[in-house]
């Protein structure tokens, strides 16, 4: 079972919480990205999406003991790559493992018909009625997959006891609207590098945020892009 701090968290708070928790997960999605116009599918980061990230990572800068991974797609691997830089969190080129748990085609089965509903411009309405209802065609039950992401995240030996990871909108607004960590709507979505922060106690048990670079001043973002 998780608990749900209902408290949105800083990313200024998250070094100090790392300390004191026995592990640290930290679930993000990735930065501003290049248009998905003309069949991209993997696009990298703008210039902007670039300097904002790094900007983030600013506000990490003295998390220690951290490891690094994303989801295969360039956006996010480069995210985690300026989050290194702008938060000097490693002293060396760092290792950025990529799982395809944490793929933007995760929750669909077959994973094409992500690409699939992007060309025939489905997908918005796909994604509402799926966390209306918890379900929708081609998709894994919500339930199912927001399980199976909790157990994922929490049940991994990453490598390092604080880890950094970086996803997609659509699988972090599915782990925190199923367990009621942030009511998401439509005017209210999950902006670029902001997501799930999870933690453990020495009891083992852990604890799961809505976690934000600054609290004070969230960035608005459109729905579904």
């Amino acid at each position: 079972m998780i608990n749900v701090n209902k408290e949105i968290i800083s990313f200024k708070e998250i070094p100090s919480l790392s300390e004191s928790a026995c592990k640290t997960v930290l679930l993000l999605r990735h930065s501003y990205r290049e248009s998905l116009q003309n069949g991209n599918l993997d696009p990298g980061l703008t210039a902007e999406g670039w300097e904002y990230a790094v900007a983030c990572g600013k506000l990490l800068k003295g998390m220690k003991n951290v490891c690094f991974g994303a989801s295969p797609r360039k956006r996010t691997i480069q995210t985690v790559q300026a989050l290194i830089e702008g938060g000097e969190l490693c002293g060396e080129e760092p290792l950025i493992a990529t799982f395809p748990q944490l793929h933007d085609t995760a929750m669909f089965s077959p994973p094409e018909m992500l690409g699939v509903s992007v060309a025939d411009k489905t997908l918005s309405q796909l994604l509402r009625t799926y966390y209306t209802t918890g379900n929708a065609p081609s998709m894994i039950a919500l339930k199912d997959f927001a399980n199976d992401l909790a157990d994922f995240l929490a049940g991994t030996e990453f490598g390092a006891k604080n880890v950094i990871l970086a996803t997609h909108d659509i699988l972090l607004v599915a782990l925190l609207s199923f367990f009621r960590v942030y009511p998401f709507h439509e005017e209210d979505w999950c902006g670029y590098v902001q997501g799930a922060c999870l933690y453990s106690d020495k009891n083992g048990q852990w604890t799961i945020s809505y976690t934000v670079p600054d609290k004070e001043m969230r960035k608005e973002c459109k729905l579904f892009v």
